[in-house]
């Protein structure tokens, strides 16, 4: 009877080391298990990112449209009003308030400009200042501008920031003829080239987008 007893044990023994599994066999399976586990997480994490770059496309596409349309419309206000709005007698007079006529452009570069007129149409000339701040891209995109004083000074106050995403902002001049041109009297048509990129990275080609 003991010897059956123990042939029995011996038996069970032996299949549950049928069944079990070795060290050697749970090290590769938690292996696999972990080389899969890495897969999914990279394309949920590169899922993500994508996302997150699509996303940053749609801001900086709709944030390119407000700066240019802000732009666009402030430009056009440049010299107005002139000083044929009004009799040369009454603006020499001493009283009279100094903001009253635009200068029009008051320095331009390939990077920066500064115009004066009634962008608002209070009648009271406006002072606005376009500039490019930092060393390399990205850049921000600065706004200075208000109203001019009544004494003929410019307004104070700290600069609006438009975009801090700046990768390129270049401004070109052009004369009555279509020719480029860098000086003042003859600047009949601006033009303004602005590139905004994402924040991020793309997860694929590792550059940052700029979208037109």
């Amino acid at each position: 009877m003991q010897k059956i007893h123990w042939f029995c044990n011996a038996t069970r023994v032996r299949r549950l080391r049928a069944h079990g599994f070795t060290l050697v066999e749970l090290l590769i399976v938690l292996a696999i298990f972990s080389a899969v586990l890495g897969t999914i997480f990279s394309s949920l994490s590169e899922g993500q990112h994508a996302s997150q770059i699509s996303s940053e496309e749609i801001e900086i596409h709709q944030n390119l449209q407000d700066i240019l349309s802000l732009m666009t419309s402030e430009l056009r206000a440049v010299g107005f009003p002139p000083e044929t709005f009004y009799d040369a007698a009454y603006l020499q007079k001493p009283s009279t308030h100094k903001n009253l006529v635009a200068h029009g452009l008051m320095s331009i570069g390939l990077q920066e400009i500064r115009f004066q007129g009634d962008i608002d149409g209070d009648n009271a000339v406006d002072y606005v200042r376009y500039y490019l701040s930092g060393t390399s891209a990205p850049y921000s995109l600065n706004r200075f501008g208000g109203a001019i004083k009544p004494d003929g000074t410019l307004p104070g106050g700290s600069p609006q920031k438009l975009a801090d995403q700046v990768e390129s902002l270049q401004f070109r001049y052009f004369n009555n003829s279509g020719l480029e041109t860098l000086n003042l009297p003859d600047v009949a048509t601006i033009e303004i080239q602005l590139t905004l990129r994402t924040k991020h990275l793309d997860p694929l080609s590792h550059i940052y987008r700029t979208p037109p």
